[in-house]
């Protein structure tokens, strides 16, 4: 077996089981209840921390360009080196352009001062409490969206995938879900040997019945890595077909935007996707961040491009489809030294989809403000929405998993109006 399918295997969430990440409150609970049948949730992490201010910018706040005398973006004045005007107060960075349409359409909003308040600041621990969705022991927890897969039933045996080759934290636990860096490294072709021979051994290795007095693990994983072979097979069949995009979408060839392509290739093959995670980092802008140009607004621009053609390329079959952006942490209102941002706290989520709410305005959440006195410790934004509220509305009102309890634990959600 070539090096990618065993990657494959051993990121999927027969691996998981033995790492000690399933909760015993997920073993113990009642038979599951399916999701809506169709709807798929494709969570982006910015890893690093976006600058959020500079990707939403709150052009009608005076104080905003009193912190930032050198890499502020304009305000709107039809110019393609200021910012694309929202609603009058907020706007878009101009490399952001591209979803400018999406947010008039009302198939784009944005969220600003999403946060919460236990904010470290730290890299390592915020992506965790991000993806575990779990505030002050995340070590020990899975991800939520795993808790998602692991506290409802799906209509396919491949209901997560990550597309970038490892399996991140947030899709880690007793849920069967797969990491692969694409579809066609799935294929057939790849396997050494005879292929067949190689199925039926991990078949008779992994998904016979237990033996008597293995007890309830051996049966959950005989389970999980029946459902793991089952996974690849359909992945096989996927990747026989050629995909050519639709609608005359063109994504390039950045990074993220050939995860976006895999993503449409996916939900269109119809085989009950319902959950997809896409990395893309390099957000940590200590340094040289720049403006209307420079780093920043490159790797922008290579986000909302590819966003923008997968909402293309899916036409129609988007109002099933919610697109959410994620991120460590925001930076801090002041530029620094060296025309950058440091660690900060509140930031700006996106959302992309049909099944938007189209509230009146584009941007969703209360403005706390960038006066000196109404900033978080006198340096950062401060939040007025809590992530897990966010999330666990992605979860239960666009896949229709009630268990919000379960998916984001010691938390009492809040409606948002996002979906």
């Amino acid at each position: 077996m070539d090096t990618n399918r065993r990657q494959f295997m051993r990121t999927t969430g027969t691996a998981a089981i033995f790492g000690g990440l399933a909760p015993l409150h997920l073993l113990a609970a009642d038979a599951p209840q399916p999701v809506r049948k169709g709807k798929t949730l494709v969570a982006v992490f910015l890893r690093g921390g976006i600058d959020g201010l500079n990707f939403v910018v709150p052009h009608g706040d005076p104080d905003y360009y009193k912190h930032r005398k050198a890499i502020a973006i304009p305000r709107p004045a039809g110019d393609p080196n200021t910012c694309r005007d929202l609603d009058g107060f907020f706007g878009l960075h101009p490399a952001a352009a591209s979803l400018l349409p999406l947010f008039k359409d009302h198939r784009a909003v944005a969220l600003q001062a999403v946060g919460y308040a236990e904010n470290t600041r730290s890299h390592f621990e915020e992506q965790d409490t991000w993806e575990t969705g779990v505030v002050g022991h995340s070590l020990s927890s899975d991800g939520w969206l795993n808790r998602h897969l692991a506290s409802s039933s799906g209509h396919g045996s491949i209901r997560a995938v990550a597309i970038g080759g490892n399996l991140p934290r947030i899709l880690r636990g007793r849920a069967p879900a797969y990491a692969i860096r694409g579809v066609a490294d799935l294929g057939m072709p790849q396997m050494r040997g005879d292929a067949e021979a190689i199925r039926a051994a991990l078949e008779t290795a992994y998904c016979s019945k237990p033996a008597a007095g293995h007890g309830a693990l051996a049966g959950l994983l005989s389970q999980t890595a029946a459902a793991t072979l089952e996974g690849t097979r359909q992945l096989e069949a996927v990747a026989k077909q050629e995909y050519k995009p639709a609608n005359g979408a063109n994504y390039g060839k950045t990074g993220i935007a050939l995860q976006f392509r895999e993503a449409a290739r996916l939900i269109k093959a119809g085989i009950g996707t319902e959950v997809i995670e896409l990395d893309y980092g390099g957000w940590d802008t200590h340094n040289n961040q720049g403006g209307v140009n420079g780093g920043y607004a490159n790797r922008l621009r290579e986000l909302c491009d590819a966003m923008a053609a997968f909402t293309r390329d899916l036409g129609d079959a988007m109002r099933d489809v919610l697109v959410l952006t994620l991120s460590d942490f925001g930076r801090t209102v002041a530029e620094n030294g060296t025309n950058g941002t440091d660690h900060g706290w509140a930031n700006c989520m996106i959302a992309l989809g049909g099944s938007l709410a189209k509230p009146a305005q584009p941007v969703l959440g209360e403005w706390p403000g960038l006066a000196p006195e109404k900033l978080q410790q006198k340096r950062d934004l401060r939040h007025t929405t809590d992530f897990r509220d966010v999330l666990a509305e992605a979860v239960s009102a666009h896949l229709g998993n009630p268990n919000t309890g379960i998916v984001i634990p010691n938390h009492e959600c809040r409606r948002v109006g996002l979906v």
